[in-house]
């Protein structure tokens, strides 16, 4: 008895001292981040896409700022000994190009939003943990909310990248058709970019032309497309351009060949995906689908079985 009465008392102590402990390390999140949070750093960036995001940005950059106020703080005492996190802040910045947010957050929100996934799914994972007296959800909690913004920058990703993949013949085509008529490739780009307005492939084919306009090779503005998309049909096409500006040869059959090339890419990919489908349906249809199924056609026989039995035992 005296065992479960200190263990009453224990929990709602573990409990205060905890809440206690996230006021005091909120309140100093608070004093660093003022001086990081400016208004002109805020005038510079775009709102977000989708309405979740626009909701959690504002959290994610109070955090990201005390985040960044830490580090500098952490940097100016031990000089040359963090550098660690700027390789991650620039991976994470190639991330974000990817996935189309560097108009609308910086690497520090995006860690800020990891810090605020800790948080809340910690705060998630404490609720059950007094439910079930166990600690573990607290620990699950905390992992959830480091995985799931990487997860979901993952995938954003790849749906900007798909969306290119399927926009990237039509505009070589069209690229292929403004050079043949005469227009060299900046005139070109400014043609096919209102076509696609919208979509991704017009955002980097547009930052591609003004840089070009405003005096960058085309080889280097070419580049640095291919770096911030991070997608193996934008390196090739990159390349290709480049070497064709390197040898002189005329841009509208190399990107005639490159579209046919990326059409057929595409053309394979599908069949990949086809011949993949049964074996990725294997599983929720053993899952899923058969029990239900065998649910409906014996669930009767089963019912009727039972009902029998236990009338012959009465």
């Amino acid at each position: 008895m005296e065992g479960e009465a200190l263990i009453e008392m224990a929990v709602p102590a573990a409990a205060a001292i905890s809440v206690a402990c996230a006021v005091w390390f909120l309140i100093g999140l608070y004093r660093d981040s003022r001086a990081f949070i400016t208004p002109a750093a805020r005038d510079n960036l775009q709102p977000p896409p989708g309405a979740l995001l626009g909701l959690l940005l504002p959290f994610a950059r109070f955090f990201g700022a005390a985040l960044a106020g830490f580090a500098a703080g952490f940097g100016t005492r031990r000089a040359g000994e963090y550098s660690y996190l700027e390789a991650a802040r620039s991976r994470v910045r190639r991330g974000l190009h990817g996935a189309g947010l560097e108009e609308s957050m910086n690497a520090d929100d995006f860690f800020g939003l990891i810090l605020f996934g800790v948080f809340g799914y910690a705060l998630m994972g404490f609720v059950f943990a007094l439910v079930f007296a166990k600690p573990f959800p607290i620990v699950a909690g905390a992992a959830i909310g480091v995985i799931h913004p990487i997860v979901w920058l993952r995938d954003r990703i790849a749906r900007r990248q798909t969306e290119m993949r399927r926009l990237m013949p039509y505009a070589l085509d069209l690229l292929t058709l403004s050079v043949g008529a005469g227009l060299d490739f900046t005139a070109a780009l400014e043609r096919i970019v209102p076509k696609l307005a919208g979509s991704a492939l017009a955002v980097e084919f547009g930052a591609m032309m003004r840089e070009i306009q405003l005096g960058k090779p085309r080889r280097e503005a070419l580049r640095s497309m291919a770096d911030r998309v991070q997608m193996t049909e934008m390196g090739t096409f990159a390349t290709a351009m480049i070497q064709a500006e390197e040898i002189g040869a005329a841009l509208g059959p190399v990107l005639r060949i490159h579209a046919d090339q990326m059409r057929n890419d595409r053309s394979n990919r599908a069949e990949q995906k086809a011949v993949e489908a049964p074996v990725k349906i294997l599983f929720p249809l053993i899952a899923f689908i058969f029990p239900t199924t065998f649910l409906i056609l014996f669930g009767p026989m089963l019912a009727t079985w039972l009902t029998t039995m236990v009338s012959g035992g009465r």
